[in-house]
């Protein structure tokens, strides 16, 4: 892996209580810790860092400040806020609560969109439309200049393997992902087709993770998920990594979690037990 990733997680007074240092492979980090131990806090602050370039006004109360380092030398900090955009960063959300009717959001679609994830599904259609026609455009410039059928086959190979996994995983339910169609559609067992936002809760989560990770095309980039594991099948959350690693090997990816399901597959040595990484602050320091 040669791209820039994340090297090390400094927190200064988390909880007012604590400062925290985790050293992070480029390729699974795993935080374990019991409820309440402060490894939801981390994540979602981490969080914030890319999406917003800071901390939130509801984090601030929780941790004093975040830094975080990249391989490449460079950091980023909490107490000067930055761009986000620059960082190719995906941060999953996992909780689907309703949305209240009067939210921007609601307006924008259709009246499909009823839950949080309902609206990540909404935006990243527009992300796997472009996918979709990206690659046909690179089919068609392949077929032009006589690449061989071995190398037309090269450039959907991610795509097909995304489907593969998707099918493999909503087998027990007969769901199908509509393969001839250039948005997300399922068939059902029944002959019907229907929307992503038809599915359960789990079905979304897993679909939302696997098209992040399919849309980045194998470039170099982050992935940051807290509890990953709500809503999922037990089959689901024991696969979730190295389905995640199989559609991209270049991705970093952090997560929080308290369930062995998901590390059991060959990631235990993965794991960070936050009460290893804290140390109460240095009242005297200064």
């Amino acid at each position: 892996m040669t791209g820039v990733y994340i090297r090390k997680i400094e927190v200064k007074g988390l909880w007012n209580v604590c400062d925290l240092s985790w050293e992070l492979s480029p390729e699974v980090n795993v935080l374990a810790g019991s409820n309440g131990s402060g490894k939801s806090t981390v994540l979602r602050c981490l969080s914030d860092m890319f999406t917003l370039g800071t901390i939130s006004a509801g984090h601030r109360c929780r941790m004093q400040s975040i830094e975080v380092e990249f391989t490449d030398g460079t950091a980023v900090s909490s107490e000067r806020p930055f761009d986000p955009s620059v960082y190719n960063v995906s941060v999953i959300s996992t909780f689907d609560t309703t949305l209240q009717e009067s939210e921007a959001i609601y307006k924008l679609s259709d009246g499909t969109v009823a839950t949080y994830l309902d609206w990540e599904l909404y935006k990243l259609q527009n992300r796997y439309l472009s996918y979709q026609l990206e690659m046909g455009k690179r089919v068609i410039a392949a077929l032009q200049a006589g690449r061989s059928a071995g190398e037309i086959q090269a450039l959907t190979e991610r795509k097909t393997q995304y489907f593969d996994i998707i099918d493999a995983l909503l087998e027990s339910t007969g769901k199908q992902v509509n393969r001839e169609n250039d948005t997300l559609q399922f068939k059902t067992r029944y002959g019907t087709t229907i929307q992503p936002y038809q599915l359960s809760s789990g079905e979304k989560q897993i679909l939302i993770i696997l098209t992040n990770v399919l849309v980045q095309g194998g470039r170099d980039f982050i992935m940051i998920m807290d509890e990953p594991e709500i809503s999922l099948h037990f089959d689901w959350q024991r696969r979730l990594i190295e389905d995640v690693r199989s559609l991209n090997p270049n991705l970093q990816l952090i997560l929080a979690t308290h369930s062995p399901a998901v590390v059991m597959n060959g990631w235990t040595d993965r794991v960070a037990e936050i009460s290893e990484l804290v140390r109460p602050i240095d009242r005297n320091k200064g």
